[in-house]
């Protein structure tokens, strides 16, 4: 039996296969697996929704006319509204653990996901298991100094630009960027900046993966 969706502003049945880019691409994240790797991992809030839907949308065309500069950084009015419709029609719920499926939503989630293509699945998981497990300064300072355009309307900007010095050097120490990508959020060369890292007792050693996360951002879709 196919599975549907009831759209619940206009009470529109859809399948799986036709959904709106913005809602596929919600129910595809909410069922990666994230950083823990259990599928279906909840995201952490709607800050880290629109973030990791913001990443995944700069090698998704659809989504990323979605999305424009607002006060938080990169922010798609879209993506809110469908999420509030998912709430209403019990697809999705908000706990303690943040935004997750429920048993309804797990089942059309379940036909998107193995509908989805490897690229796609591969994407998306490595959008959620970088940026899930990221501190609120994490994401905006991640987010904020690789897409300096989508953050002229923001109201935290200030905030942001303060904190990136010390933000590098956590995101570098979770293994998120490369010592060059570290080096550049906090606005360094990269000798200064392994010094700075010496200064506070922690080596300047480099993942071996972490080219690979530092690529992403803004990634070519062909890569994947």
């Amino acid at each position: 039996m196919q599975n549907t969706i009831m759209l619940s502003t206009w009470g529109i049945r859809l399948s799986a296969d036709d959904l709106d880019p913005v809602e596929r691409y919600l129910f595809l994240l909410l069922y990666s697996p994230g950083p823990r790797g259990s599928a279906g991992e909840p995201i952490k809030g709607d800050l880290w929704l629109q973030k990791e839907l913001f990443l995944v949308s700069q090698n998704v065309e659809p989504l990323r006319e979605e999305f424009e500069a607002y006060r938080l950084g990169p922010f798609s009015e879209a993506v809110e509204e469908y999420e509030s419709q998912l709430r209403v029609s019990q697809f999705i719920d908000v706990a303690a653990s943040g935004i997750r499926l429920t048993e309804k939503g797990q089942s059309i989630a379940k036909e998107i996901w193995e509908s989805a293509d490897e690229k796609e699945r591969r994407l998306i998981i490595y959008v959620k298991q970088l940026l899930n497990d990221l501190s609120r300064d994490e994401l905006l300072v991640l987010i904020y100094s690789s897409f300096e355009e989508s953050t002229v309307n923001s109201d935290i900007k200030a905030e942001v630009e303060r904190k990136r010095s010390d933000v590098a050097i956590s995101l570098f120490r979770k293994q998120k960027v490369s010592l060059e990508r570290a080096a550049r959020i906090a606005r360094m060369p990269v000798m200064h900046f392994v010094k700075f890292l010496k200064a506070r007792g922690i080596s300047a050693y480099e993942p071996s993966d972490a080219e690979l996360k530092e690529e992403l951002l803004g990634a070519d879709p062909n890569r994947y």
